[in-house]
């Protein structure tokens, strides 16, 4: 059994910080809560759990701690209430995320309409919708964004519109959404805001699922860019998504020879690591 890991698989850049920005205050004796999970990986929220990181989702719940917001950002309302109640807190939200802050609210002195491609529920897309104070539609892939506009076709095309992403959209989806825009609305300004190590991750899983008899997805069922490396991966080869290497014991994985496996951005290595132990394991008691 062949076993290869896809490029860039594990921690993304803006979940590194948000944890080392939290390791740095747990060193320090900080009393700390993130509002909302700080990132999407229930191992990792456990363990801060056990630490003594907890996690809020209303002021009435943060007492006497440091609040560190969670590397998908927040809204607008959640910053300004933490700042008319001077509750001390640490801005952990992902820089790139909060470079789709700063284009939003640039954008409405400009633009009257926002479009997002994201998840409507995603608190990235929430935090993002925040900073906008115009008319702004969701979408998450070709077929809503053209129900938004067809229906609404004159306005699109006499008022000035911004459009963003979620910084982990499917790359595939987004090109097809910018296609539909470019070939009949120039009032809709484009920004490409998906994260650029967001595009090499579902590149790199892409290509290892065309070459693999078998995918394993590692990651957190509510983490967005794991669920759409799981999408992209299905569509060339058999895939399963996991969260945690135990899992695997549901599955009979001695029929494949060349397995790949891929990570989202809120997956520790460690869990990588548990799965490959696991399937080498595997492949000594079968032989």
């Amino acid at each position: 059994m062949k076993v290869t890991v896809a490029k860039n698989s594990g921690f993304c850049f803006g979940v590194s910080r948000a944890l080392n920005i939290v390791e740095d205050l747990l060193k320090n004796n900080v009393k700390v809560c993130t509002f909302g999970e700080l990132i999407h990986n229930n191992q990792v929220i456990e363990d801060l759990r056990n630490r003594g990181v907890k996690v809020v989702h209303s002021f009435s719940d943060i007492k006497s701690s440091l609040v560190v917001i969670r590397s998908h950002g927040t809204t607008q309302e959640v910053i300004n209430q933490l700042k008319r109640k001077q509750i001390k807190y640490i801005d952990a939200t992902c820089p790139f995320v909060k470079r789709i802050h700063d284009i939003v609210k640039k954008g409405c002195e400009t633009y009257d309409i926002l479009l997002v491609a994201g998840k409507r529920t995603h608190p990235e897309v929430e935090g993002i919708c925040s900073y906008f104070s115009g008319k702004v539609y969701i979408f998450e892939d070709l077929a809503q964004l053209k129900d938004i506009i067809l229906c609404r076709e004159k306005i699109f095309k006499t008022v000035n519109s911004l459009m963003v992403s979620q910084t982990t959209f499917s790359v595939e989806k987004w090109e097809k959404c910018v296609k539909f825009i470019l070939e009949g609305f120039t009032n809709i300004k484009i920004c490409d805001t998906i994260c650029n190590i967001t595009s090499l991750r579902q590149s790199y899983a892409e290509k290892l699922a065309k070459t693999s008899d078998l995918i394993i997805v590692v990651g957190g069922y509510n983490s967005s860019n794991t669920v759409k490396l799981y999408e992209i991966c299905k569509n060339h080869v058999q895939t399963i998504h996991i969260e945690k290497y135990t899992e695997l014991k549901n599955y009979d994985l001695k029929k494949f020879n060349n397995i790949g496996i891929t990570a989202g951005a809120s997956t520790p290595m460690y869990e990588v690591e548990k799965v490959i132990n696991y399937l080498n394991c595997m492949e000594e008691a079968h032989t």
